[in-house]
């Protein structure tokens, strides 16, 4: 490569460098309003009620905890695994 193809790349790279990091601002932004508003239309959803739901079901099935989270992550679709 030329002396003269460098420069004209350096160029270009740094024209389109500040054009990337404003676009990448906008699109952090609008991604943190997206997650903000499925937030609010999914509440069921947020971490803190899963935990509440889930600690509530644990006390109420009188399951050992191992069993229930061996069925959470390898449990089959049929609803024999409880028997």
């Amino acid at each position: 490569m030329t002396e003269k193809e460098a420069a004209a790349l350096d160029k270009q790279i740094d024209l389109l460098t500040p054009k990337v990091h404003k676009a990448k601002k906008e699109y952090d932004a609008l991604v943190e309003q997206l997650v903000k508003l499925i937030e609010a239309r999914h509440p069921e959803r947020q971490e803190d009620v899963v935990k509440e739901r889930l600690w509530k079901a644990y006390q109420r099935s009188g399951k050992d905890i191992d069993l229930i989270i061996d069925y959470i992550e390898n449990g089959p679709d049929d609803d024999d695994y409880w028997n």
